[in-house]
């Protein structure tokens, strides 16, 4: 009775099973975040935690290698899939040009991955060294192995990168959320026993060597009838021509995912910067506060970039727009339920001065950040529509609001602190961002349907 209520509950909120898992995967690191914080503050020295996160900024460079291929990537195998059909084999079958197609999609994008690897090692890893060696300051940390350690293990992760988004184009959304979900919990979990028992710096490499290996052990054992299938396929000249087709669209949503990465990781260094680590921490504490919630309210959107792909390839345009109105009315009554949850608290965690309040923004910047939140994931959720066309019209609003933001960062954050910076992150995103983004959303929507229907 119980269960069939909770289900009946669920399919009225729009969960879906990878929706189920996302918010699963969400609901995990939101829990073993704050563990992960005690852990790395009580188990390494001050110096240690500070090659600890430097390490992961320094990691995070790759999108510079990568360009959003994964995306491209699904969004490319689901247009194939939807000519297609799973067997009981763990095979697909059907039309035997889009099985082409998505052959040569799957060999490309491996080739592609693997020259991505190789230049994330032979670029990263010297960088590294040399940034690590010259911030040693003379301590005896051991740092050289990890940082090598994770360096390697990453490149191979960005590999297994290309089979999961090609997987995920292909139907298996929930499968490949549900294996994300085991990567997280497993690989925190061995950070926290490698903390425990005092390994230093060699914990850290422990999540991302989990996920790695994890990964391969699951795609070798469950998918490799369909990898072999396509790997073998005949090359009869039906396959993707990477520079006509992929890259026109990929080099446009590599440099979306750039702006991205300028805009919301532009804040923590400038408040550093121009008021100190106490503002940086409150601003760092609010915004990842505020992004895992958006996290969660994407995935009601973002779990379905994959399906919307194979509706517009078969042309079936009013059950793509059902699908994403109904996700898009749920994903923003979440994120905005719960963004005013998470104001309120914080507001009255000012009004009685407890000592938290001073690990966050003030009320009213609070307010201005969660409000951008907000815009923000319309905005994300309207990219991801017209992306599964295949097409990149936000690529112009990603620039203007990267360079905006940078500009509105300098001067108004250093004059007016988290207020300043918040006051112009607020007002890029609703007027360029939600402002811009909707006008192309209604417009390119409806050209591309009514020129297809044509």
């Amino acid at each position: 009775m119980i269960q069939n209520l909770t289900l009946k509950l669920l399919r009225g909120l729009g969960v879906d099973r990878a929706i189920a898992y996302t918010l699963m995967n969400r609901g995990w690191l939101a829990i073993a975040g704050p563990v992960s914080v005690l852990l790395i503050a009580t188990r390494l020295s001050p110096a240690e935690q500070g090659f600890f996160y430097t390490f992961g900024s320094i990691l995070g460079l790759q999108v510079f290698f990568e360009l959003g291929l994964s995306s491209v990537i699904l969004q490319f195998a689901s247009h194939e899939r939807a000519k297609l059909r799973w067997t009981a084999r763990g095979t697909l079958e059907g039309d035997a040009v889009a099985k082409s197609r998505l052959g040569s999609l799957l060999r490309k994008a491996f080739a592609w991955y693997g020259i991505i690897a190789v230049l994330v090692i032979a670029v990263l890893l010297p960088a590294g060294l040399l940034f690590f060696r010259r911030d040693e300051s003379g301590t005896t940390i051991v740092w050289h192995i990890p940082w090598v350690w994770i360096v390697a293990v990453s490149a191979l992760g960005l590999v297994t990168t290309s089979l999961f988004a090609l997987l995920e184009g292909c139907g298996l959304v929930a499968d490949i959320a549900a294996v994300r979900v085991c990567q997280t919990i497993g690989g925190q979990l061995l950070l926290w026993v490698g903390l425990l028992l005092g390994w230093g710096l060699f914990a850290t490499p422990l999540v991302n060597t989990f996920a790695v290996v994890f990964g391969l052990l699951w795609l070798s054992t469950t998918k490799r009838p369909f990898f072999r299938d396509l790997a073998t396929l005949p090359r009869n000249g039906h396959g993707i021509d990477w520079s006509r087709e992929v890259w026109p669209f990929q080099w446009k949503i590599g440099l979306s995912w750039l702006s991205g990465y300028f805009i919301f990781q532009l804040f923590n260094p400038l408040m550093f910067a121009f008021h100190g680590a106490v503002a940086a921490g409150q601003m760092g504490m609010s915004i990842s506060i505020m992004a895992a919630i958006s996290a969660a309210a994407v995935a009601w959107v973002g779990t379905k970039a994959a399906p919307f792909g194979s509706l517009i390839a078969r042309g079936e345009y009013d059950v793509l727009d059902q699908q994403f109105f109904r996700c898009l009315r749920q994903s923003t009554a979440l994120i905005v339920i719960v963004g005013a949850a998470f104001w309120v608290s914080a507001s009255y965690l000012h009004g009685i001065d407890h000592p938290l309040s001073n690990r966050l923004l003030a009320p009213f910047p609070l307010l201005l950040l969660i409000a951008s939140g907000i815009v923000n994931h319309i905005v994300t959720a309207e990219a991801i529509y017209l992306r599964a066309h295949r097409q990149e019209p936000f690529l112009w609003i990603s620039i203007t609001s990267g360079f905006l933001m940078a500009l509105s960062g300098y001067f108004l954050g250093r004059e007016f602190g988290a207020t300043g910076l918040m006051i112009g992150y607020f007002t890029i995103s609703a007027v360029v961002g939600l402002g811009a983004g909707t006008w192309t959303f209604i417009n390119k929507r409806q050209l591309w349907h009514s020129t297809a229907q044509a």
